[in-house]
C-alpha cells in the first residue's frame, strides 16, 4: 500500500516495490508532485548554460549576437529559461531582455520579441547535459568550440556541442 506525506505546498508518495519490479531489476523510491502553478507561469531560476564543446557559456549580447563567454563574471551569460509547455522552453538574457532564436538558415539569434523561432525543446539526456533542439526548425543549439555559434543544418545529436549544463548563477 502506498503512504502519502502531503504539506501546503507538495505532497509526497512513497510506493512499495512490487515483486515485477524487484524482478526486473528496476527500482522504486520516493516521488515528490508539486502541485500546479507552484513555479509562476514556468519560471526558474536565473541560470547559466555551459557547453561542453570548449568550456563556453551561451551568452546574448546586446546587439542580438549569439556566442559563447568564458568569464565567470560576464553578465549576458546569465539567462532565465521559462517553460512554455512541457519540454519547450523560451530562453532570455537577463540583461538584455532578448529571446534566443533560431532562423530559417540555423542561424541563433537574440530577437527583441519572442516569435515562433524562440520556443526550444528541452531535453535531459543520459549523459546529465540538456540539449535544445528548435520547435520549428529540429536543429540544435550549438557552441563550436571557439565559442561561435553552430549553424543548426551541421549539429546533430550525439554532438558535444549541443550538450548544455544548467549552472546556478548565485543569483535569483
Amino acid at each position: 500500500m502506498a503512504s502519502l506525506l502531503a504539506n501546503k505546498d507538495s505532497f509526497k508518495v512513497t510506493i512499495p516495490q512490487s515483486q515485477e519490479l524487484r524482478s526486473s531489476g528496476m527500482s522504486v523510491g520516493d516521488v515528490t508532485v508539486l502541485p500546479s502553478g507552484s513555479l509562476s507561469q514556468g519560471q526558474r531560476s536565473l541560470t547559466r548554460l555551459y557547453c561542453q564543446n570548449g568550456g563556453h557559456h551561451l551568452r546574448i549580447l546586446s546587439d542580438g549576437t549569439v556566442n559563447g563567454g568564458r568569464q565567470e563574471n560576464d553578465t549576458y551569460e546569465i539567462l532565465r529559461l521559462k517553460a512554455v509547455r512541457v519540454g519547450v522552453v523560451v530562453i532570455k538574457g537577463e540583461m538584455t531582455g532578448r529571446y534566443l532564436a533560431m532562423n530559417k538558415n540555423g542561424n541563433l539569434y537574440g530577437s527583441q520579441a519572442l516569435n515562433d523561432e524562440c520556443y526550444f525543446l528541452e531535453k535531459y539526456e543520459e549523459n546529465n547535459y540538456n540539449t535544445y533542439c528548435s520547435q520549428k526548425y529540429s536543429w540544435y543549439v550549438a557552441l563550436k568550440r571557439n565559442g561561435q555559434p553552430k549553424r543548426g543544418p551541421d549539429t546533430h545529436q550525439g554532438q558535444k556541442a549541443i550538450c548544455f549544463l544548467p549552472r546556478p548563477t548565485g543569483s535569483g
